[in-house]
C-alpha cells in the first residue's frame, strides 16, 4: 500500500512532466474507440437494411427447373420444426422489375425489383425502417398494408414522382403470360434509406403482387425468408441448421456466395435446396465491408503504436532523469523490486486515467457525430440511420483495446525501469541530469 501511495504522490508532483504522456493516451484511446464504435454502427446499419431487403438472417431457396414454391405454405410447414420458436418464417415474392415502372401524372420511374411481403409476419423487421414522417410522429404500422394495394417507396422515387402518402400511382408490368398489365397502388409509406438496398426497390403486399403478376389463385413465392428478432446468428448456429435440414432435404452446401447456387440451378434435375445466410447475400458489398475494416484497423493500430512508443520512449527519458532519486532509494536500503514496483505503479495510474478519460472523450465524439447529417453524401445511406451516423459501443472491443495498450506499454516501460534500477547506487548518485 505504501508503494501505491508513493507512486501516486510522485505522479501528482510531476504532473507537468507526465502531461504529454497523459494527453497522448487520452486522444489515442479516444480516437481508437471512436473508430471502432463508428464502424460498428455503420456495419450494423448496413446489416439492418440488408435484413429488410433480403428478408432476415437466412433465405431458404429452391433450385430445380421451377426454382420457385407453388405451395409455399406447405414448404414453410415442412421446415418450421428445424428452427426455434423465435424464428419468423415468411414467404417472399421478388419480382424482377426491369421492364416495370411506376407512373404519376405523366412521370414514369422504372424499378429494379418489387418485393411482395407478408407484412403481418415481418412487422418487427420493418419496424426498423426509417420512414419519412408526415403526420404527428406516430410510428408507422406496416401490418396495415396487409391485404391492400398499398406500396412502400424510397424517398428518392417519391421525389422523382412528386408523390406523398395517400397518392395513387399506376404500376405497369408484364404479367406471367407476357401481357401488359396496370394496377392502381396507394402510397402508404416513404422510407428514407434509399441507397444500395432501397433506391429502386419497392415493397407491397405479396397477395397483391401475385394478383398483378397473374398468380392470384396460387400460393406462389420464390423464396422463404427466416429472421430472428433482435439478435444476429453465429456461423456455428447456421451450421447446425444446415446439418439438421440436410437429413431431410437434398441440400446444396452454399455458405459464402449464393451465386454458386444460382449457377448450378440449370443442372438440377430434382428439387435442391439452399440455406443462404445474410453474409452470402452481402457478397456484392464484401469488398466495401473489408475495406472499412482494414482502414479502421490501420487507424487503430497506428494510434496504439503511437501510444505505446510515445509512453515508453518518454518514460525512458523521465526515468533516466530520476536516476539520482533511484540512487537515493537504493542508498537508504530500498529494495530493487520496490523501486521497480513504484515506477510501474506510476505507469499503471497514468494509463488507467488516460484510458478512462479517453473512453469518456470517445463517448462525447459519438454523441456529437450522431447529430451530424451525412445524407447528402451519395450512396452513403446504407451506413446511416435516418440520415445520421449512430456509433455503437462495444464492451469487448473496449476491453481488448485497453488491455493491449496496458500490456505492451507496461512491457516497454518495464524494460526501461529494469535497466535503471540495476545500476550501482554510487553510479546512480554520481549521475547528473
Amino acid at each position: 500500500m505504501y508503494l501505491i501511495k508513493l507512486a501516486f504522490r510522485s505522479l501528482f508532483c510531476r504532473k507537468r512532466q507526465y502531461a504529454s504522456l497523459f494527453l497522448v493516451c487520452v486522444f489515442g484511446v479516444a480516437f481508437s474507440l471512436f473508430s471502432i464504435y463508428l464502424m460498428n454502427g455503420m456495419l450494423h446499419s448496413l446489416s439492418s437494411k440488408a435484413k429488410i431487403y433480403y428478408g432476415g438472417d437466412l433465405q431458404w431457396l429452391r433450385g430445380d427447373t421451377a426454382g420457385s414454391y407453388w405451395e409455399v405454405g406447405k414448404e414453410i410447414d415442412a421446415i418450421r420444426g428445424f428452427f426455434p420458436s423465435d424464428a419468423i418464417i415468411s414467404p417472399r415474392f421478388d419480382l424482377d422489375a426491369a421492364t416495370s415502372a411506376f407512373y404519376y401524372e405523366g412521370v414514369g420511374v422504372r424499378q429494379r425489383v418489387i418485393k411482395g411481403v407478408d407484412f403481418v409476419n415481418e412487422k418487427d423487421l420493418f419496424a426498423k425502417f426509417n420512414f419519412v414522417s408526415e403526420d404527428d410522429g406516430k410510428a408507422f404500422d406496416v401490418s396495415s398494408i396487409d391485404g391492400t394495394n398499398g406500396v412502400l417507396l424510397s424517398e428518392r422515387i417519391a421525389q422523382m414522382l412528386t408523390v406523398k402518402n395517400g397518392d395513387v400511382i399506376t404500376f405497369m408490368l408484364y404479367d406471367c403470360h407476357g401481357y401488359l398489365n396496370t394496377v392502381e397502388l396507394t402510397v402508404m409509406g416513404v422510407f428514407r434509406d434509399s441507397s444500395l438496398f432501397g433506391m429502386y426497390t419497392s415493397y407491397m403486399d405479396i397477395n397483391m403482387l401475385r394478383k398483378a403478376f397473374g398468380y392470384a389463385d396460387s400460393d406462389f413465392a420464390n423464396r422463404i425468408a427466416i429472421s430472428f428478432t433482435d439478435r444476429d446468428l453465429e456461423s456455428a448456429e447456421i451450421k447446425l441448421y444446415e446439418d439438421s435440414l440436410a437429413q431431410k432435404f437434398n441440400l446444396f452446401k452454399v455458405t459464402d456466395d449464393k451465386r454458386v447456387f444460382y449457377d448450378a440451378m440449370p443442372t438440377m434435375s430434382e428439387p435442391t435446396y439452399a440455406l443462404v445466410p445474410l453474409a452470402a447475400n452481402l457478397k456484392d458489398v464484401e469488398i466495401l465491408i473489408e475495406a472499412m475494416k482494414i482502414i479502421c484497423s490501420f487507424i487503430i493500430v497506428m494510434l496504439v503504436i503511437i501510444i505505446i512508443v510515445g509512453i515508453s520512449s518518454t518514460y525512458r527519458v523521465l526515468v533516466m532523469k530520476r536516476i539520482n532519486e533511484i540512487g537515493i532509494y537504493m542508498a537508504i536500503g530500498t529494495k530493487k523490486w520496490q523501486i521497480y514496483a513504484s515506477l510501474l505503479f506510476e505507469t499503471v495510474f497514468l494509463l488507467f486515467f488516460g484510458c478512462a478519460f479517453g473512453f469518456l472523450l470517445s463517448e462525447i465524439l459519438c454523441f456529437v457525430s450522431s447529430f451530424l447529417s451525412f445524407s447528402f453524401v451519395p450512396a452513403f445511406d446504407i451506413f446511416l440511420v435516418n440520415g445520421y451516423l449512430k456509433p455503437i459501443l462495444s464492451v469487448s472491443s473496449t476491453c481488448n483495446l485497453i488491455f493491449v495498450i496496458l500490456l505492451f506499454s507496461l512491457l516497454a516501460v518495464g524494460w526501461a525501469v529494469h535497466k535503471s534500477v540495476n545500476v550501482m547506487p554510487v553510479k546512480a548518485l554520481a549521475t547528473t541530469e
